[in-house]
C-alpha cells in the first residue's frame, strides 16, 4: 500500500533557498525515531480499537464532509512542521471517500507499485516492486519536481508492512530504508548523493495508510510524515509559508489521484466484463 514519498515533493521545493550542505546528525535521527515510534503506537491503538480507527470518525462533521466527496487534509496534532534538533518533522493527515469501491479495489491500486508512475505521475517518475514476502514489501520510487527553474529528484527504497484486520479494514506502514537525493537530475552529470549527506531536503519518510469499507464505499486515510533539514533563520520568512501550506496541497492531490485511479480501474474491469458477455454489478458514479 501507499509509499511515503509524496511529502518529499514539498521538501524538494526548498532547493533554491537551501543550497548549502546540511548533513544528517545523530541527534536529529534520534528525534525522528522517537516521533515515529509514537506515530506507530497511535496507529496501532486505532487498530486495536483504543481510538477510532479513522481520524474522520473523531468528529461527525468531518465524516459527513468526506462522505459528501470532499478531500480533507489537516496538519496532524494540530500543526506542522514540528521542530527537531537541526531538522523539521512534517506531519499531515488526509482522507478521501471512494464511493462504490470495495476494499480490494483500493488495495489493488495501492499495491500496484509498478504502475505508480501512471497513477501518480508526473511526480512519480519511476516505480518498481523490488521484493515481496508475506510480511513485507520493498519498493523503489523516484520522485521529481520542478520549481523556480530548478529540477530536483529523490530516490527511495521503502519497506511496506500491510495488515489486513478483517474483511473491511486494513492498514499499512511505509518506512524509508534508503533515501538518496539526486544531483543534476536530467543532465549528463546526474548522480546520486551519499545517504544522509547533502542539502537535506529529504532525509526520512514514513506513511500510515488506513482503509475501511463501509457506507457504500471505502474511506482512504493517509498520514504522511517526513524529515528534512531545518530552515536557516535568514530564509524563514520565505520558506515558512511553504512549510505550512504546500504539504496540504500535495497530500490532497495524492488522495484525489488515488480515488481517480480506483475509479478508472473499476471502469476498466466493468468494460472488460461487459465485453466478455457479462454485465458488471458495479454502479460507478
Amino acid at each position: 500500500m501507499k509509499s511515503g514519498l509524496e511529502l518529499s515533493v514539498f521538501l524538494l521545493l526548498l532547493v533554491p533557498v537551501l543550497s548549502n550542505a546540511a548533513d544528517l546528525k545523530p541527534v536529529t535521527v534520534q528525534a525522528w525515531d522517537t516521533y515515529i515510534h509514537a506515530a506507530r503506537m497511535r496507529a496501532e491503538d486505532r487498530a486495536r480499537g483504543q481510538a477510532p480507527f479513522l481520524w474522520v470518525d473523531e468528529e461527525a462533521e468531518l465524516n459527513q464532509r468526506v462522505r459528501a466527496g470532499e478531500v480533507l487534509v489537516e496538519p496532524a496534532k494540530g500543526r506542522s512542521p514540528h521542530a527537531a534538533p537541526s531538522g523539521l518533522i512534517h506531519d499531515w493527515m488526509g482522507t478521501v471517500f471512494v464511493r462504490n469501491a470495495t476494499l480490494d479495489n483500493v488495495m489493488d491500486v495501492l499495491n500496484d507499485y509498478d504502475r505508480y508512475k501512471d497513477f501518480y505521475g508526473p511526480l512519480v517518475v519511476k516505480s518498481k516492486l523490488l521484493k515481496k514476502t508475506p510480511e513485507r514489501e520493498r519498493v523503489n520510487l523516484l520522485m521529481m519536481q520542478k520549481a523556480y527553474s530548478v529540477t530536483s529528484a529523490v530516490e527511495t527504497d521503502d519497506e511496506v508492512q500491510v495488515v489486513r484486520l478483517d474483511a473491511d479494514r486494513a492498514y499499512s506502514f511505509s518506512n524509508s530504508v534508503r533515501v538518496r537525493e539526486m544531483a543534476d537530475y536530467g543532465k549528463p552529470g546526474e548522480h546520486a548523493l551519499p545517504e544522509d549527506r547533502g542539502p537535506g531536503y529529504v532525509w526520512r519518510t514514513f506513511t500510515v495508510t488506513r482503509l475501511e469499507q463501509r457506507d457504500g464505499g471505502v474511506y482512504t486515510e493517509i498520514e504522511m510524515i517526513a524529515l528534512s533539514r531545518s530552515i536557516p533563520f535568514a530564509f524563514r520568512f520565505l520558506v515558512q509559508p511553504l512549510a505550512e501550506r504546500l504539504p496540504q496541497k500535495i497530500l490532497m492531490a495524492t488522495l484525489e489521484d488515488t480515488r481517480e485511479a480506483v475509479r478508472r480501474e473499476m471502469i476498466a474491469t466493468s468494460l472488460k466484463t461487459q465485453n466478455g458477455g457479462q454485465l458488471s454489478s458495479h454502479s460507478i458514479n
